[in-house]
This record gives C-alpha cells, structure tokens and sequence, in this order.
C-alpha cells in the first residue's frame, strides 16, 4: 500500500489512522472551517479513513502492514543488540509469505500520476508471485493512454486509483469549486469508465457506487474491470446508483475465504482479523486505552457499513460538510483519526472517552517505525505532539528517536520501541 494517499494540501496514512490537513486553521470542529478549500481537502482525506476501515480492502492491508511489522521486528531481535540495515526487506519464499503477499499488494494496487491524460486502450494481463505452496497469478488491469503531450505511456489500474476517484467524486460533488487535480491517478476510474461504458457514468455517482463496492475485495480493481465489462455487455441501466451495488453483490463469483463465503462474512471477517493485528501490537495493560480506541473504532465502523451499506452516496449528496447530515452521522458513531494541521496541532474525536489523549499518538508513533524500517526516514514528525503533552524534545527526535528509549519520560516513539525490546537497537 502507498504509505501515504495525498491530495495537494493533504494526506492520509493507510493502516495507521492518521490525515493531515494543510492548513493553519484550527480543525477542532469542521463544522466552523468556514473555508471552502480546506473543508473540501479534510472531506477527501477523510474519505480515506472511513476506505480503510469499512472495507475489505483496507482492512486488508492492515493486516498486511502489521505482518511486515512483526517480521521486521522479529528479524531485528534475533540478532544481539547493534545496528541493523534499512530497508528490512521481506525474504522471498520464506513461510510467512509476508514478501508474497507484499508482492501481490503491489499489484493490487497499481500506479499511474500524470495530469491530462486520455486512454487509449484495455487489457487484463496476468502477474506471476509465488506464495510459500503455489504459484499465483493476480490479474494486471494495464491501460493505454496518451499524455498532454501526445506521448503514449501506460499504467496499472490498480486500487490506489479506485481509492482516490472515490474520495475526489465525494469532494468534488461536495465542493464544485474544489482544487482540480491530476487525472492519474483522480479520475482515473471515470476515465476508464468513458473508455468502455460512456453511458454508465454520465451519472458519476454510478462510478462512485462501482468503486466503493470494488473495495469490498481484495483486488478491487479486478472487479471494477470485470464488473464494468459486463454491465456493458449487458447492456444493464440503472434508475439509482444504490442499484449498483446490488448489482455488483448478485454478480460476484463464488468463493471461501478461511470460512468466508458472502461479501458481509468476508467483511467482518477481515474486522476481526485486523483488531487482533492492531492489538497485538500492544502486549500490555498500560496500552489498553488505546486498543480499546482502535477495536470501538472498528467494530462501530462495519456496524455502520453493514446497517447503511451505501452510506458514502449519501455523503456525497450531503454537499459542504457543516449541513452534511450523513457525513455527521459517521463522524458521531465512528469518531476521527488523529488529525494534524501545518502548526503540528494535533486533533481527535473519540465517541467514548470525547477527550484527546497522549496515548492515542502511539499509532502514529508505529506509523514512524514503520518508515524507519522501509529506510524512508531516520527522523520522527511527533515533536509537536510531544511538547504539547510536556514531553523534552531535541536534536534526537530529528536524526535518532530510538535513543530515546532511556529517557525518564518516553515519548510516543521510544515507548514503542521499547515495548517491542528493540531498545539498544538501531538502524543504519
């Protein structure tokens, strides 16, 4: 998964619960932004967090971030205490499949960044990757297009253009005078849908309801791209764009999945599986505030799917968020991830406790390990963080955070580090 979904003034972190807005506006209640342009950049970004945890797709790559976790973790401690070399890369046919299913993930999700682009053609090709019993061979959506300058190129349609088509259809519907962006990867899917079947998406919000449904897989864009032939072929209308999705749920093929065997268990089967990976990375009581936060989440969050399976729809007519009602609704049930502005405040909404909380930083904190163990950084962006909750920062937090992990005062980061026993660790 791209470690970080961006728009120009925003991201959001897959996996770790955690948007950024890029602004100095104080983000304590959208509902008095009273700026058209931030509120359209937190609804897109906010449109990843409520993808990563009421789908398969992203609960998913939760699960698949957390195994490459414990295999780096793991890797490290088997060694006696000095420096080790980043990245920590998977091992290729070894039994826990973590390199396999990194591989496949990649496909899963594709690329494509250009700005004006107009396709060209379609093929479905076949990936190869073998996992530790067999040899598997994921689908590759390959498109064809011509860019500006009337250079042909080609890219992976993939989930990651599923995921950012999605969130810019709800903002732009939201907000019409929004910041345009790159048609790669943002209009990616409505691109490819006037490719094939122009007539299903003079109603966009057809396009939004066949990418929210393709999430509800593991290879989203595989489905976006079968399902899209054969409403074609079918030559199948649609009165409303909820029919969509129940087009999509009477068309998908049959399976079993670890038990699985209909879209509903699939879902809270991957739920369940991610809270179990999300708590195992805290092993002990003092963090139970935290893993409590993270289980209500997503627990609330496929309550919610499965009780209004179409609810993005609804958001996306709900128009400019402080009038929004559905978005109001999710945001009530569910709560916020931690989110940050370009002063490095720090903002959170948590339906049990209604308090922010020094604990709650901690996957943030994992989210930077993470980044240290791919060798993306050697730095730690939760000073901020820990000035306000009264914790020493210095010239550690920019070049050294784990030899932190000695203070009398942990921050966020050592805390971590320590729990996992990697104190007296460190990268290279």
């Amino acid at each position: 998964m791209k470690n970080k979904l961006n728009t120009a003034l925003g991201f959001y972190s897959p996996s770790f619960m955690r948007m950024h807005v890029g602004t100095d506006l104080s983000l304590i209640d959208y509902r008095k932004l009273n700026d058209n342009y931030t509120e359209s950049i937190y609804l897109h970004e906010f449109t990843h967090f409520i993808q990563d945890i009421t789908t398969v797709y992203g609960l998913s790559n939760i699960n698949i971030v957390v195994d490459y976790m414990k295999f780096v973790n793991n890797e490290i401690i088997k060694s006696s205490p000095g420096q080790f070399t980043v990245p920590v890369l998977p091992i290729k046919g070894k039994d826990d499949n973590v390199f396999a299913n990194l591989e496949i993930s990649t496909i899963y999700n594709g690329d494509g960044e250009d700005d004006y682009v107009t396709l060209t053609n379609h093929s479905a090709l076949k990936g190869t990757v073998q996992t530790k019993n067999q040899i598997v061979n994921p689908t590759i959506i390959e498109i064809s297009y011509d860019d500006e300058d009337g250079i042909s190129k080609t890219f992976s349609f993939g989930a990651l253009c599923i995921l950012e088509n999605m969130a810019y259809i709800i903002e732009s519907e939201c907000y019409v005078d929004c910041e345009e962006s790159p048609d790669l990867p943002y209009s990616a899917a409505e691109k490819l849908v006037e490719l094939i079947h122009p007539t299903f998406g003079k109603d966009r919000l057809n396009v939004l309801a066949l990418c929210d449904a393709s999430l509800q897989v593991f290879h989203p864009a595989e489905y976006f791209y079968n399902i899209l032939l054969k409403i074609k072929n079918d030559n199948k209308c649609f009165i409303r764009p909820e029919e969509v999705y129940d087009y999509c749920k009477a068309n998908i093929l049959s399976f079993n999945f670890e038990g699985a065997t209909d879209l509903t268990s699939l879902l809270k089967q991957q739920a369940q599986i991610s809270i179990s990976q999300i708590k195992g990375y805290f092993n002990d009581t003092s963090f139970n505030s935290i893993k409590d936060w993270l289980e209500n989440m997503i627990v609330n969050a496929i309550d919610f799917r499965l009780s209004n399976p179409t609810f993005p729809l609804d958001i996306a007519r709900g128009k400019m968020l402080k009038t929004n009602q559905a978005f109001r609704n999710f945001f009530i049930k569910i709560g916020t991830p931690l989110i940050t502005n370009d002063l490095g405040n720090v903002y959170l909404y948590d339906p049990k406790n209604n308090s922010n909380n020094l604990n709650y930083p901690l996957i943030w904190a994992i989210n930077q390990i993470n980044q240290v163990f791919w060798g993306y950084q050697n730095h730690c962006e939760l000073k901020e963080v820990c000035m306000a909750g009264k914790i020493n920062v210095d010239n550690r937090c920019d070049n050294s955070p784990w030899d932190r992990v000695n203070d009398k005062d942990l921050c966020p980061f050592a805390m971590i580090w320590r729990h996992w026993k990697l104190a007296g660790y460190s990268p290279i």
